[in-house]
């Protein structure tokens, strides 16, 4: 992944490609005139992000106490102190620079200390008219930005790798395998990676020593951390509730793909052109570019990184490495058969569903893990134990089923999951049983393997005859008494076994015990039979196959009572 990141940061940093971010807001500028030793005031600009370069900006490089040249403005002496913290470093990099040079950097240090007092006194009055603006503090000298001079541009770049600089005299870069003088031990481009604790430390827990642990030359360092500003930029995508960073690799041949995809992310006028193209997703992000990547051809690979930011510190949550885009395209051909099959749109929204609380009226999402989980194997191919699914599906269908709210959608939901999983050979389904040919084969045929065992065909069709049942007492009496014998959806196979002479003896007692429903009747009593004893199932996979039996009654209905069988 980190090497994925160098690359993209590699080309990023050509000229044809650009890594820019939008950044509203206002620049304070403190004016310091080194000609007459004055100070002038403070002027008030928009941010202008075509001028990054020319501030000295890096994003989160002022963070806490940290000195820097451009700073967001929090309180005025606060932040000044910083900006005039960071001049006084400048003169301490006397090393390399020439007398004129020296002097020029010592007069501005000078400077911004003699007029500390009135220049706070200024912004704090500035600020007067700001509230509620995002604004940052910088300074002018001669009427000029502090990065048009080449000498403050050098100090910026010399104090940043100071900053991070934990280092050997000579070493190997663990990016690009290149001896360099010197490696930095502390290029954490991302905020997981620390040397404060022990269990981080190698050469006998030593900190002076870290940097053996992942040495960074300086030209790795700028081009990964190029690489996820550009990602963060034009790669970040929404996931219900989480996000994560898209992080393309090419595996072989020549960089231009890389290219072309990178340039086509980076110009506005191109992504919307694209946003256009793109009809299909599998997220509810509607910048999702998951199936513009699917086309193209296995030299590409995609890296998905679920990071978490917790303050000032970042913790990975799931790192999907080297999924290749015939992956990506075989998940959309699992979207479009099951939608093919429902008539209706099917995206991970779904799945979703029964991973993202364990009880509804927690705060927050208690499920990310199990979840994330689904996600990797997903896209990995590692195969999903059902009982696991199974487990999930009845903590939402029986709290729906109680409530009497959203029971079909959520049962159709839970359905539509099992069929998009299937079709990519991720269940682990019971073991097949060979069933003799019934008139309900073609019936079960289109939902897959889900019905391959005489036991999940009995049940399926003992909740069909359920709920015809329930619609019966519903449209007799307004009321759906029957329901207490459900036991609210905990039922095991004995309680499967009894329940069928009840559902027939009380479609007698309310006269509706038609020929359609005997042939569904003698059709659950034949696949019990063939099923035996002892059906390896667990109560929440018995109850998940009854539920889909109920949903789906219409259409078991509309076999018996529309077409001769």
């Amino acid at each position: 992944m980190i090497t994925a990141m160098r690359e993209i940061g590699e080309l990023v940093s050509e000229s044809t490609l650009g890594i820019k971010r939008q950044i509203e807001g206002k620049v304070l500028a403190v004016l310091l005139n080194l000609e007459n030793q004055s100070y002038e005031g403070v002027e008030i600009e928009d941010f202008d992000p075509e001028k990054i370069g020319k501030y000295l900006y890096k994003e989160r490089a002022s963070k806490g106490n940290s000195p820097a040249p451009f700073c967001p403005l929090t309180e005025a002496a606060k932040t000044y102190s910083k900006i005039e913290v960071w001049f006084k470093n400048c003169v301490k990099l006397h090393k390399g620079l020439s007398s004129s040079d020296l002097s020029f950097v010592n007069k501005a240090a000078i400077l911004a200390v003699s007029k500390k007092d009135e220049i706070v006194e200024s912004i704090k009055d500035k600020m007067e008219d700001l509230r509620k603006v995002r604004a940052f503090l910088t300074v002018k000298l001669n009427r000029k930005y502090l990065g048009e001079y080449e000498v403050l541009r050098d100090c910026f770049t010399k104090s940043e790798e100071l900053r991070r600089k934990k280092s050997s005299s000579l070493g190997l870069c663990s990016i690009c395998s290149q001896l360099s003088q010197e490696v930095s031990g502390t290029a954490n481009v991302f905020k997981f990676y620390t040397i404060d604790k022990p269990g981080f430390i190698s050469g006998g827990f030593r900190k002076d020593l870290a940097w053996k642990n992942y040495p960074v030359c300086s030209d790795c360092f700028r081009a990964i951390e190029n690489g996820r500003k550009f990602i963060e930029n034009n790669l970040n995508y929404r996931f219900y509730g989480l996000s994560y960073l898209l992080i393309p690799r090419l595996l072989f041949g020549s960089k231009d793909l890389l290219k072309d995809i990178l340039h086509l992310l980076s110009d506005s006028v191109k992504r919307i052109s694209l946003k256009e193209r793109i009809k299909k997703r599998i997220t509810n992000d509607e910048n999702e570019i998951l199936e513009y990547l699917s086309e193209q051809k296995d030299f590409l690979t995609l890296n998905f990184l679920f990071l978490q930011k917790q303050q000032s510190a970042e913790r990975i949550l799931l790192l999907i490495e080297d999924v290749l885009p015939s992956r990506i395209r075989k998940i959309f051909e699992a979207k479009d058969h099951v939608e093919a099959l429902f008539g209706e749109e099917f995206n991970l929204g779904k799945i979703r569903t029964f991973f993202f609380k364990s009880d509804e009226n927690k705060r927050e999402s208690d499920l990310d893990k199990y979840f994330l989980e689904i996600v990797a194997c997903l896209f990995r191919g590692r195969k999903i134990n059902f009982s696991f699914l199974a487990k999930f599906y009845m903590a939402v269908l029986r709290r729906e089923f109680i409530n009497e709210r959203y029971f079909s959608f959520r049962t159709k939901d839970a359905l539509m999951v099992s069929l998009f999983l299937e079709y990519l050979g991720l269940i682990n389904f019971m073991e097949e049983t060979a069933m003799e040919e019934s008139l309900w084969d073609s019936f079960f045929k289109k939902y897959g393997k889900s019905f391959t065992h005489p036991a999940k065909r009995g049940i399926f069709l003992l909740g069909a005859l359920t709920q015809l049942l329930l619609n019966k007492q519903y449209q007799d009496r307004q009321a759906k008494p029957f329901m207490k014998k459900l036991k609210s959806l905990k039922m095991d196979e004995r309680d499967i076994k009894g329940l069928l002479p009840e559902v027939q003896s009380k479609l007698e007692e309310y006269d509706s015990f038609d020929k359609g429903k005997r042939l569904i009747a003698s059709e659950i009593s034949e696949n019990f039979l063939m099923a035996g004893d002892g059906w390896k199932m667990t109560v929440d996979e018995i109850n998940y196959y009854f539920a889909c039996g109920m949903n789906l009654a219409d259409a078991v209905a509309e076999m018996i009572y529309k077409k001769d069988i």
